[in-house]
């Protein structure tokens, strides 16, 4: 009997499979930090304290590191939600998984600069900025063919520098790795990953249960929610002009162009700066400009929609 061989055949059941980059963020997490603290499984001739990437096995090293992330937390804007604990403390006991993403792929890069050994740095830093464009919205050609270049660099460069073609390190290619690789091609067949994250989700079923307002069939009443609500965002999609919600800006706001706003409170009287603000400003400005008059605003909205606030 002679069999056929068939070339690029899709099989109906993977296009209906999901990544989802909730978890994939907790497992990325663990396999990196595992290998930077040295605690990963290993054979009795591959000895952690050679591994050049295991910067942090040093206890004061990681508990320096666990404080340095923490003092980092506080100067996150609140519309990062929880800010990251101290991981040298918590990792095991409170860490959750949007700690992780924020640690991972917003804190660490800058943290571990000038004590990850460059070859590592640089290779972790194409997954962390590939993994930022696919967490976005929206996602234009050009960025998915960054991020596909990018994964695609990483995984190659993960199991050269790490794995080194050794048979007692095979395990450090954990599935995450290559999961990450298909990132691109999941986003061009189902959208952007994050809409469709476990924690999207989530969220999702916390707002549908929120208008729940009788006791009795609980499940029954959160099903007619949710084909209530696609049944709406269906509409809007073909007919967006049934939008009547209210897009205007706040009473006071100043906008400034370019998706800045300004937004209040604000003080009644423009005030000449005086000392080191005055020295700052001048140095902005330039040579030859005289300081102006400055009003104080206590809020301005920034072209990604998050809010920052004045001290």
């Amino acid at each position: 009997m002679h069999y056929k061989r068939r070339e690029n055949v899709e099989m109906p059941g993977v296009l209906c499979m999901t990544t989802d980059i909730m978890h994939l963020v907790g497992n990325i997490s663990d396999l990196l930090i595992s290998l930077w603290r040295g605690t990963f499984d290993h054979t009795v001739d591959d000895d952690p304290a050679n591994w050049p990437w295991a910067v942090l096995s040093n206890e004061e090293v990681w508990r320096a590191h666990g404080n340095a992330v923490e003092h980092a937390g506080h100067l996150l804007p609140s519309s990062y939600d929880r800010k990251p604990h101290n991981i040298a403390e918590k990792i095991n006991t409170q860490y959750k998984t949007w700690e992780f993403q924020l640690y991972i792929f917003g804190l660490a890069p800058i943290l571990l600069y000038g004590t990850l050994p460059l070859v590592y740095w640089r290779n972790y830093c194409k997954l962390v900025r590939g993994f930022q464009i696919m967490c976005q919205s929206t996602l234009t050609k050009e960025e998915l063919l960054d991020a596909h270049a990018l994964l695609c660099s990483w995984e190659h460069e993960f199991e050269l520098v790490y794995y080194k073609l050794c048979e007692s390190r095979i395990h450090f290619i954990r599935p995450c790795v290559h999961q990450v690789a298909h990132l691109v091609s999941e986003a061009i067949h189902k959208g952007p990953p994050i809409c469709y994250a476990q924690w999207t989700m989530e969220h999702t079923i916390g707002n549908l249960g929120e208008q729940i307002r009788q006791p009795s069939k609980p499940f029954a009443n959160l099903s007619r929610e949710g084909m209530q609500q696609c049944q709406v965002n269906s509409l809007l999609s073909i007919m967006p002009e049934l939008d009547d919600s209210n897009n205007g800006l706040p009473h006071g706001s100043v906008d400034l162009g370019n998706g800045y706003i300004l937004l209040h409170k604000c003080s009644k009287n423009a005030t000449i700066p005086h000392g080191d603000k005055a020295a700052t400003i001048s140095q902005f400005l330039g040579p030859g400009h005289l300081l102006p008059r400055i009003k104080k605003w206590a809020q301005l909205c920034l072209p990604n929609g998050q809010i920052a606030r004045s001290a």
